[in-house]
């Protein structure tokens, strides 16, 4: 994922997810911190910046709705991508996307979860270049 290293941090109650996730995304050079606390997920998002942040939801220790709402309401805007054990009706995931969700997945196809990273962090590249193009021009 070239360029500087980025820091995800992956909130899931699955130790299996969280250690596959944890050594998928380090083998492709992200620093990751992972943890099963919403709490904590809380806590050090409130003092670290992070790239991305991977919510696997887990009613009902983690509500990522609400998860969302309140980084929302906190101005805290790192981008995220919400993992789901099971599908959801499809308005949960427009909905999720709605209040800030990157993207919405399954949690098990990690293949497809590294694709979306690298999506979502190359799009939060892009348009921080064209941010500070803006702010040098004007």
């Amino acid at each position: 994922m070239g360029g500087v290293r980025k820091k995800i941090l992956i909130l899931d109650h699955d130790e299996r997810v969280l250690i596959d996730l944890e050594r998928i995304l380090e083998d492709e050079g992200v620093e990751t911190m992972t943890t099963w606390d919403l709490q904590e997920a809380l806590d050090l998002v409130v003092h670290q910046e992070f790239d991305l942040l991977l919510l696997g939801e887990h009613p009902p220790e983690v509500r990522c709705a609400e998860f969302v709402k309140t980084l929302r309401c906190r101005q805290i805007s790192p981008s995220c991508i919400v993992l789901e054990t099971a599908p959801r009706h499809p308005f949960e995931g427009q909905y999720l996307c709605w209040l800030g969700a990157y993207a919405v997945m399954p949690k098990w196809k990690y293949s497809d979860i590294v694709a979306k990273i690298r999506e979502c962090l190359g799009a939060a590249e892009v348009f921080g270049e064209i941010l500070t193009r803006r702010a040098a021009a004007g």
